[in-house]
């Protein structure tokens, strides 16, 4: 996890200080350890972040989903229809009129990913930016493939699907499915934190001049990566499940 030299609430005194002492790149904080049946567990950065997120979420779409209307009659109701409208035309352009019942996940991936990015923004350590939670985003995204596969092929459909289009192609497509989910995870992982060490190179070698630096930067970074990033998992999540289909 990167710990960048500027936070935007210190005075240029603190800046100075820690741009002298330069930054580093380190494993998620943990917050405390706790032990369960003889096995020692860690509550890190990244999972009190991620459950501060579903908090929020979860609260947002509780507030716009109350008391809904069968003709929009206030700009709540009109936001909350305008998000689920992208997110079922999303869907729909992705994945086809057939898996219109997953557009609940991918809303809830898609917001959880730019929400968790995001936090970046209010001084928190970012989990998009811990591999372990990319990963394990990855590791649902390849439950949920072989699933689709199973339900749509049954038993003879999904091992058929290991051996088209000829026989001799079996290692070479278990190595593709078992690829998919590191190489969705590494993609959203690499990004998010390539542009956290750039922004604290940035500041480390500015050094008093680092309170000067336009937010611009960091919007960039923050802001437009971390949505990029979203949609980009999202959209190779509904890749990979329609893609599955042996029916």
């Amino acid at each position: 996890m990167l710990y960048s030299p500027l936070l935007l609430s210190q005075d240029i005194e603190t800046v100075a200080e820690a741009a002298e002492k330069g930054f580093e790149i380190t494993g998620a904080y943990v917050i405390t350890s706790f032990e369960l049946f003889g096995i020692s567990f860690n509550l890190t950065s990244s999972v009190a972040v991620q459950w501060l997120v579903m908090l929020l979420l979860g609260t947002l779409f509780f507030v716009l989903g109350r008391n809904l209307k069968v003709k929009p009659e206030g700009k709540r109701q009109m936001i909350a229809e305008m998000l689920a409208g992208f997110a079922s035309d999303m869907v729909r352009d992705g994945m086809g009129e057939k898996y219109r019942k997953w557009t609940p996940y991918i809303a809830t991936l898609l917001c959880f990913s730019i929400c968790n990015s995001l936090a970046g923004l209010l001084g928190f350590s970012s989990p998009t930016g811990d591999l372990s939670v990319i990963l394990a985003w990855g590791i649902i995204t390849f439950i949920m493939v072989q699933r689709n596969k199973f339900k749509t092929g049954g038993v003879k459909g999904f091992f058929k699907s290991f051996v088209e289009p000829l026989p001799f192609m079996l290692p070479f497509n278990i190595i593709g499915e078992l690829a998919n989910p590191l190489s969705q995870s590494f993609r959203h992982f690499g990004n998010i934190m390539a542009g956290g060490i750039i922004m604290g190179l940035i500041y480390w070698a500015l050094g008093y001049f680092a309170v000067f630096v336009p937010a611009v930067l960091s919007l960039y970074f923050d802001l437009f990566g971390a949505v990029v990033q979203a949609y980009i998992f999202a959209t190779l999540t509904m890749t990979y499940v329609a893609n599955a289909d042996c029916s």
